[in-house]
């Protein structure tokens, strides 16, 4: 499953809210794109800016999870992070738990601790979020993000693979 969830919903903003739904929605399309080309099965599910319901959402992501048979989360999203005056374009994975035997409406299921986490931050100005191209970025992370789980053998030695994958965190551009 890759998820990808808009923050920085601004109630009187619709237009704002609609673009950082649009980079996210972007992003999102990208990677699953990468990785179904690169044949791993992935499966969208992107929420807008205006869902602010957590618990929803949560809801909404392990019932869809489980539905589909998906056993873990690759989390993906493009947001503004004013405190520290720049907007991160990131991928995150997490591990589902609980999924063995029926369960329904996401019973017993949990997302685990993140698995590899791969961020990029630019500064947040008009600038750089004009120039910004989600596409090209998505189809840059989700390339570094397949590269660290193919098999050692490939690769050297260093490399994980997919059923034990290393935490891994890419920091800026």
């Amino acid at each position: 499953m890759v998820f990808g969830h808009g923050r920085n919903f601004e109630p009187t903003q619709a237009a704002q809210n609609e673009h950082w739904d649009q980079l996210n929605l972007s992003f999102n399309r990208e990677v699953v794109d990468a990785l179904n080309q690169a044949r791993h099965t992935a499966h969208a599910l992107v929420l807008k800016v205006s869902a602010l319901d957590l618990a929803r959402n949560a809801r909404l992501l392990l019932d869809e999870a489980q539905r589909l048979g998906c056993g873990q989360v690759l989390e993906t999203t493009v947001f503004a992070d004013v405190e520290s005056s720049s907007f991160k374009a990131r991928l995150r994975l997490y591990p589902l738990q609980g999924m063995k035997g029926p369960r329904t409406s996401g019973e017993g299921l949990s997302i685990g601790a993140p698995l590899y986490t791969n961020e990029r931050g630019f500064e947040l100005n008009q600038r750089n979020l004009e120039r910004l191209r989600p596409e090209l970025l998505a189809r840059t992370m989700s390339d570094e993000f397949l590269q660290s789980f193919v098999p050692a053998s490939r690769t050297g030695a260093g490399a994980s693979s997919a059923a034990a994958p290393a935490a891994v965190s890419a920091p800026g551009p």
